[in-house]
C-alpha cells in the first residue's frame, strides 16, 4: 500500500506512484532479460563443453562384484526415439545417448564387456536401425562382447536392437516379439464435418497429401504405403536372420507382429537363455574370458543446466499430449513399436 505526504499534492502523489509502478515494471522486464541471458550463457557454455569433450560423461553405479576388471550396463529404457526427454536431455531411448555410452565403455580399458539392459517397447524405425548399428560397430571396433537383459519388454525396435548383441538373456515373463513395423494415422475427418470444417488443399502431386486425416485412404495410396511397410518389415526379418542364425522362412512365419513371453521366445530359439542380470552378467565374463568383475551401470544425475531447461523449456500443449497418451499419434511415422 503506496504511504501519502501530506506536504505533497495529489497530482504530485499521482505523478509519483505512477513513477514507483514505472521503476517496478522496468524492474521486472530486467529480472526476464537477465534470465534469458542466463539460459543463453548456460546453453552456449554447455554446447562448448559437450564439442570439447566430444560425448556425455556417464557417472558409474556399482551394482556387484569387485576386481579391476569391468562389466558395463548400458541402459536403454522407454521409446526408442530420435530426441529424448527434452533439449539436451541425457534421458530416453536415442541413438545420441547409447552412442555416449558404448564410446565411454570402448575408451576404457577395463571395461571388458557390456550389458544393454533393454526396457522398451520399440519406437522409431531409423532410430532402431542406428542403435543396432552402433552395437555393431562398437563390436567390431572394440571387441568386446555385448549381452542383452531384457526387462519388463523388450518388444519390436527393443528386440530389433537386441539382435546385435552375442547373447540375449530373457525373463520367462519379459514381453518380447512383435516383430514387424506398423504406421499409424489419426483421421477425424467424420468429427471435421460434424463441426463444419473443412480443409482445403493445393498439392504439387496426386499423391502429395497421402495419410491426411481429413479423408480416407485411395485404394491406390494403401497399396504405396504396404509397399512401404513390406520393405521396413523385410529389413526388420533380415537383421533377425542375421542375430538368430534362423532361416528367413522361419523368421517370416514368427514376425507376425504377435508378442511372446519370455520363455516362449526361449522355446522358439528368438532369445538364448532364461534369466535376470546376473544371469546376463555370468554370460558376460564368460564371454569377456574373465573370472570375475566389477559390475557398474551408467547413469546421469540432472545437472544445474538439466534442472534450469526444465523450468524454461515449454510444456507440450495439452491436447497433443492427450492424443498421444491415448495412442493417436498425429504425425504418421513408421515404427517398430508395440503399441495395441
Amino acid at each position: 500500500m503506496q504511504s501519502t505526504n501530506p506536504n505533497i499534492s495529489a497530482p504530485q502523489q499521482s505523478r509519483r506512484n505512477r513513477g514507483c509502478m514505472w521503476a517496478a515494471g522496468i524492474g521486472a522486464v530486467l529480472g526476464v532479460l537477465a534470465l534469458v541471458a542466463l539460459v543463453l550463457l548456460v546453453v552456449a557454455v554447455a554446447g562448448t563443453s559437450s564439442s570439447a569433450a566430444g560425448s556425455v560423461q556417464w557417472d558409474e553405479q556399482h551394482i556387484d562384484g569387485s576386481g579391476s576388471d569391468k562389466v558395463a550396463v548400458l541402459p536403454v529404457s522407454g521409446v526408442i526415439g530420435a530426441s529424448g526427454g527434452g533439449l539436451l536431455s541425457s534421458e530416453g531411448a536415442t541413438p545420441g545417448n547409447l552412442n555416449s555410452q558404448l564410446k565411454q565403455a570402448a575408451d576404457d580399458d577395463a571395461v571388458k564387456a557390456i550389458i544393454l539392459e533393454v526396457n522398451s517397447p520399440g519406437g522409431g524405425v531409423v532410430a532402431s536401425d542406428e542403435m543396432y548399428r552402433d552395437i555393431l560397430d562398437f563390436k567390431k571396433e572394440s571387441g568386446k562382447p555385448v549381452v542383452v537383459s531384457m526387462g519388463d519388454t523388450a518388444a519390436s525396435g527393443g528386440y530389433y536392437i537386441s539382435m546385435a548383441a552375442d547373447h540375449v538373456v530373457a525373463n520367462p515373463a519379459t514381453l518380447t516379439g512383435s516383430l514387424g513395423v506398423i504406421l499409424s494415422f489419426l483421421n477425424y475427418e467424420e468429427a471435421a464435418n460434424k463441426l463444419g470444417l473443412e480443409q482445403v488443399v493445393i498439392k504439387s502431386g496426386e499423391y502429395k497429401d497421402i495419410g491426411s486425416p481429413t479423408r480416407d485412404l485411395t485404394a491406390e495410396e494403401r497399396q504405396i504405403l504396404q509397399e512401404l511397410i513390406n520393405e521396413t518389415y523385410d529389413q526388420f526379418v533380415g537383421v533377425i536372420v542375421a542375430g538368430r542364425k534362423l532361416p528367413e522362412a522361419r523368421v517370416r512365419e514368427l514376425a507376425d507382429g504377435r508378442i511372446y513371453s519370455g520363455q516362449t521366445a526361449q522355446e522358439l530359439k528368438l532369445v538364448d537363455s532364461l534369466g535376470d542380470l546376473d544371469d546376463a552378467a555370468a554370460q558376460a565374463r564368460r564371454l569377456a574370458q574373465i573370472e570375475g568383475a566389477t559390475i557398474v551401470r551408467y547413469q546421469q544425475s540432472p545437472g544445474v543446466f538439466d534442472l534450469l531447461m526444465a523450468r524454461v523449456q515449454p510444456r507440450k500443449p495439452e491436447t497433443l499430449a492427450v492424443l498421444e497418451a491415448a495412442g493417436l499419434d498425429p504425425t504418421p511415422r513408421l515404427q517398430y513399436l508395440y503399441r495395441p
